[in-house]
């Protein structure tokens, strides 16, 4: 009988370790579930930030460098833009040279524009559009591209070879086209005229410089 009562003593003790270990491997199981759920959220909350983070940065960053690219191309453009005959004012006037004549054109426009090459020159004669002469041949004068300012000018020379037949034809104005522009304008000669033969034939008597004389700051 009392290897029986040791025997069930054991048995409780042993039971009740048995509870115990249980209810402490639960507790340790639970703890470890607690802490791993709080690093991995404290990690995804890391994660989210940081990627939250970046696509506002790139975001931003671009849409500001795509701002300034339109800015930039826009003012390139407005500075690149081809003068307009409607834009430009017309003088003409003696060079102070024999046989000479200067063409002003002065850019009236809000922006700066530019000029490249040849402008387009008839004469004209005292009787109106209906009184042309010959167009100006371009000499061989390299040109190079002109930036005119907001109320600053540029010029080009027109040489012509008077006659002198006693039959030539007298004109007092000019039809002026400038570089790549298709509209003309037709500028008075101010008291100067221009007479040249009536027939020049392939050896023309009037001839034009590119534009590039330039009055102002702009190159």
């Amino acid at each position: 009988m009392r290897v029986k009562k040791i025997s069930a003593l054991a048995l409780v003790a042993a039971a009740a370790g048995l509870s115990l270990t249980a209810c402490g491997s639960s507790d340790g199981t639970s703890a470890a579930a607690d802490t791993s759920a709080s690093t991995s959220s404290n990690s995804s909350a890391s994660n989210s930030a940081t990627t939250d983070g970046k696509p506002s940065t790139s975001g931003s960053g671009s849409g500001a460098g795509s701002k300034l690219s339109s800015e930039t191309q826009t003012q390139t453009t407005k500075t690149d833009s081809v003068c307009k005959t409607d834009n430009l004012a017309f003088t003409a006037a003696s060079s102070g040279i024999k046989n000479e004549i200067v063409v002003n054109m002065k850019n009236n426009g809000a922006n700066t524009c530019s000029m490249h090459g040849f402008a387009g020159v008839q004469l004209i004669g005292p009787d109106g559009l209906g009184d042309t002469g010959p167009d100006a041949a371009r000499t061989d004068t390299k040109g190079s591209t002109t930036t005119i300012a907001s109320g600053e000018e540029t010029q080009f020379l027109l040489h012509y070879i008077p006659d002198t037949s006693g039959h030539g034809k007298t004109y007092t104005r000019l039809s002026v086209t400038p570089p790549n522009e298709t509209v003309s304008e037709v500028v008075n000669l101010n008291g100067v005229s221009i007479t040249v033969s009536p027939d020049s034939g392939n050896s023309p008597d009037v001839f034009v410089d590119p534009v590039g004389y330039h009055t102002g700051s702009g190159k």
